[in-house]
């Protein structure tokens, strides 16, 4: 991989690999989680991917596509702890597999230029109304439509009460308050100023050389910026567990259980180790003993964000069996705590992480992604490195790391009777 910083702030990311028939291209715009900017950002990723002043509507940029042999676009929004990104997404079909002669990186990044710099709109309206309005009805939809997801509902919730009113309680892609009262003037406006200031870096992962992709970012013309992103966020601890329960639709009880274990950035290896161990796997303790031998759950498993330092436990469960499954779920990470993990258990359980690390490699989209992560937290690491710091995790250090786990949130959504299953 290498990188060169094009402007200040803004910096290209290139994996030259003979490994793949595509080019991928991520252009990702990164500032600080902002409760001013999120809605705005995301209703204008949504015309970012409609739409510009060239392609003035989706027929002709998917024409525009078309012409590209087949190239696929797409825009994402999504959280790293405290930051905010939107994502444009370019695959192409790379030039020794194309059907034409045209120079396909050229006309990509020409594309990607048109969809940035010159969006569907102008200084006195914004973005334009009729299409933004629409665009702004399918993501309210959307937004709404997760309501009876009740998995993610209830964890959404959970993370509202466990954060409050801090913006990082925000989800990535908005709110319906906050959507609504969103206009074309203020969102078009805060993608300019994200093009202007955001930390930029573009990642390309394909058989290409750096200088090719250089070239062919120069047209941009991005301009300085200065800025410190900080992922980290760290939340007060609370004097004592938070209790929350809702009632809802719901046949099958869902259980949320949150710690703070804050890491350094150095113990991110045995944070996905302790992870693995405790509910983040198919073998994982959670699994083996709060659903297969006591049979408390319907489901299990538990998500650790580093840039968070929340530790999270979401189970499925008859309403009759919340108390004995939250006393389970700490029974059994008080064991992590105590003991010292046997050594086949850990074996088996960093193999399962190598495993599914390794499968992720022959995939451009994870491999621009994990690309990204490294460059903008400033963590990067070889595959080999990412590998051996997973063996080289003791279980002296996962104990020790669990020791570290403060029990602050439960959650409850349950129905309006009691279900005993």
């Amino acid at each position: 991989m290498v990188t060169k910083e094009i402007q200040t702030g803004v910096f290209v990311h290139v994996l030259p690999t003979k490994q793949f028939a595509t080019t991928h291209i991520a252009v990702n715009f990164t500032q600080q989680l902002n409760q001013q900017t999120l809605n705005a950002r995301v209703l204008a990723s949504n015309m970012l991917e409609t739409a510009s002043a060239k392609y003035s509507s989706q027929t002709k940029l998917a024409q525009a596509l078309s012409e590209m042999t087949g190239a696929a676009f797409g825009t994402e929004i999504f959280k790293v702890g405290q930051l905010h990104t939107i994502r444009l997404q370019l695959n192409l079909v790379h030039e020794a597999f194309a059907t034409t002669d045209s120079d396909i990186l050229r006309d990509g990044f020409n594309f990607l230029n048109e969809v940035i710099n010159w969006p569907m709109g102008d200084e006195s309206v914004g973005f334009s109304p009729v299409m933004f309005n629409r665009q702004k009805e399918i993501a309210l939809d959307e937004v709404a439509g997760l309501r009876e997801d009740k998995p993610y509902y209830a964890l959404r919730e959970a993370l509202q009460a466990y954060f409050g009113s801090a913006d990082q309680a925000l989800p990535a892609f908005g709110t319906i308050s906050g959507l609504q009262a969103t206009t074309p003037q203020q969102a078009w406006q805060v993608w300019q100023e994200s093009v202007a200031n955001d930390r930029i870096d573009i990642v390309v992962v394909g058989d290409i050389a750096l200088a090719e992709v250089l070239a062919a970012t120069t047209q941009f013309n991005f301009a300085p910026r200065h800025h410190q992103l900080q992922a980290t966020y760290q939340q007060t601890l609370f004097p004592q567990v938070k209790q929350v329960k809702s009632q809802d639709d719901v046949n099958q009880a869902r259980l949320v259980l949150g710690y703070t274990l804050m890491s350094a950035g150095d113990e991110r290896f045995v944070a996905n180790v302790f992870n693995g161990l405790f509910g983040g796997l198919a073998i994982s303790r959670l699994f083996l003993n709060v659903r297969e031998s006591a049979g408390l759950v319907y489901g299990i498993s538990s998500d650790y964000n580093p840039y968070t330092g929340l530790l999270i436990v979401e189970a499925g469960v008859d309403q009759v069996n919340l108390a004995i499954t939250t006393t389970k779920v700490n029974e059994e990470l008080q064991r992590l705590q105590q003991e010292l993990v046997p050594d086949e258990e850990l074996t088996v359980v960093k193999q399962l992480l190598k495993t599914s690390y390794t499968m992720t490699l022959d995939q451009p989209l994870y491999l621009a992604d994990r690309l990204y992560n490294q460059q903008v937290l400033d963590q990067p690491i070889t595959d080999d490195a990412w590998l051996e710091k997973i063996d080289a995790v003791t279980a002296e250090q996962v104990r020790s790391f669990a020791q570290r786990a403060v029990w602050q949130l439960q959650y409850e959504m349950v129905g309006g009777e009691v279900n005993v299953g």
